[in-house]
């Protein structure tokens, strides 16, 4: 994903999030307002202290994990994100993304192959996200060292998508590397 077209998606996500609270927290306010001002590190308090208010944890955990992973701190933006799901945030194909980014980074790709595949499973996404989940995925199973697993993934991938050149070479290479039936 393009680096300016992701950052207006997670502030769309992050703006969404609030003006879907009847009554948005300042705290979350004041974060999200930070965070177009990519103040990574401020917003991110602001979103901790409405956190240890206990207000609206799941926008806050959000908002916590989008700035983590904007500053690449992906371990703590796993666990915000989880928070967030675990506290009522919306389970939406791009949390879960993330989250299997994040579990890639800590190279748990068992975990990240989960997150891909429920994300994969979560209406309302862009096809571009279902596309990059879907080779994400993939990814995972390869890195995991799941060789047939990923071929079959591949395989399916390719079938949906003929045009990524890139990944027909992948299904070439995966080929040679998945073991034989």
């Amino acid at each position: 994903m393009k680096t300016g077209r992701k950052k207006q998606i997670l502030a769309a996500l992050l703006a969404a999030a609030c003006i879907g609270l009847a009554g948005c927290a300042d705290a979350v306010e004041d974060g999200l307002e930070l965070f177009k001002e990519a103040k990574y590190t401020e917003a991110a308090e602001n979103f901790q202290k409405a956190v240890d208010k206990g207000e609206n944890l799941g926008e806050a955990y959000r908002g916590l994990g989008i700035c983590y992973w904007e500053q690449e701190d992906y371990e703590k933006a796993s666990e915000a994100f989880q928070s967030a799901l675990d506290n009522g945030t919306e389970k939406t194909a791009t949390i879960y993304n993330m989250l299997g980014i994040c579990e890639m980074k800590a190279e748990s790709y068992k975990k990240a192959a989960f997150y891909f595949m429920n994300g994969q499973m979560k209406e309302g996404a862009s096809e571009e996200l279902m596309q990059e989940m879907a080779f994400n995925e993939i990814a995972a199973y390869e890195a995991d060292g799941d060789y047939g697993k990923a071929l079959q993934k591949l395989e399916g991938y390719v079938a949906k998508y003929p045009d990524d050149e890139k990944a027909a070479k992948e299904l070439a290479f995966l080929k040679t590397q998945a073991p034989k039936e």
